[in-house]
């Protein structure tokens, strides 16, 4: 038989092990967690797309402007995207129109609730609010959330909260992903383009992707290119998903 003490040092040997491990374990299941979600979103653009290839005879040429000269406030340009979100909205499981304004989300008419997004390396707000149509947001059965570009260089964007607001962690490249149909009539993800500006008057690109790019609010709307093939931006011979930034 075992002495106290002897149980007592068991115990505490077992108890440092588990809070050594634990963290671990916890962060790789979170990942593991964020990445089925993922995948899952994208599945579901990449489904509802071709169900509208099919039953549109094309969503580039029926529902994208094209001219990228043309006014951000064109009727005709509202007029598009609204009939590309309602179309879109019929191929959503249980799907209903909200609305995203002032970093809330409302399904209701009420204010709603909280759904501010930080940086892929968590050091700001991410520019979503800005550029996102703010009266035709799309949220699923199982709270999977789809914002819609709202300015003519970003009119064929759609961008996808994989697990919803309130789940968290509300982080670009974790939950909040970007993709774009191209020309091709393709879902894509949205890549690194050169052409803004941020708060210091920086030329920074619009869809970044690093650890090392904390001076831009569009860090993280370039991570789905990396996420789909599971290869981290910064550090290639690793793991996107088990290698995500604190």
């Amino acid at each position: 038989a075992f002495t106290l003490a002897e149980v007592l040092i068991t115990l505490g040997i077992i108890g440092i092990v588990a809070a050594m491990t634990l963290p671990a374990l916890m962060a790789d299941y979170r990942a593991k967690e964020l990445e089925v979600r993922f995948k899952k979103a994208y599945s579901t653009i990449w489904n509802i797309h071709m169900r509208m290839i099919n039953d549109y005879d094309g969503v580039y040429s029926n529902f994208i402007i094209s001219d990228l000269y043309q006014s951000n406030d064109s009727a005709l340009t509202q007029n598009m995207k609204y009939a590309y979100i309602d179309a879109f909205l019929k191929y959503v499981n249980g799907g209903k129109i909200c609305t995203y304004k002032n970093s809330h989300l409302s399904c209701s008419g009420n204010k709603g609730v909280p759904a501010e997004y930080k940086t892929y390396d968590g050091s700001r707000n991410a520019h979503l609010t800005e550029d996102t149509v703010t009266d035709r947001t799309v949220v699923s059965n199982d709270a999977m959330t789809f914002f819609f570009g709202n300015s003519i260089w970003r009119n064929a964007r759609i961008y996808v909260d994989t697990n919803g607001s309130i789940k968290g962690p509300n982080r670009l490249g974790f939950d909040l992903f970007a993709f774009d149909i191209d020309k091709t009539d393709k879902i894509v993800p949205a890549k690194n383009t050169a052409g803004n500006v941020d708060d210091d008057g920086n030329s920074v690109a619009v869809n970044e992707c690093s650890i090392n790019k904390s001076n831009t609010y569009y860090n993280g709307f370039g991570c789905s290119q990396f996420a789909l093939i599971d290869r981290n931006p910064d550090y290639p011979e690793l793991s996107y998903w088990k290698n995500l930034p604190k």
